[in-house]
């Protein structure tokens, strides 16, 4: 590998673990992308 690659993939990992300790955050702190509407909803509605 060079390092030009090693750089490319630790900023991709780097980009990556930011974005899950946002979403990560955002859930403890009890935010969700659900909007409530289950009709319109691509998802499982439990409810």
């Amino acid at each position: 590998m060079t390092i030009g690659t090693i750089g490319v993939l630790a900023g991709l990992i780097a980009v990556v673990g930011v974005i899950l300790a946002g979403m990560i955050s955002d859930r403890k702190k009890g935010k969700s992308s659900c909007t409530g509407n289950c009709s319109s909803c691509g998802g499982h509605c439990s409810h």
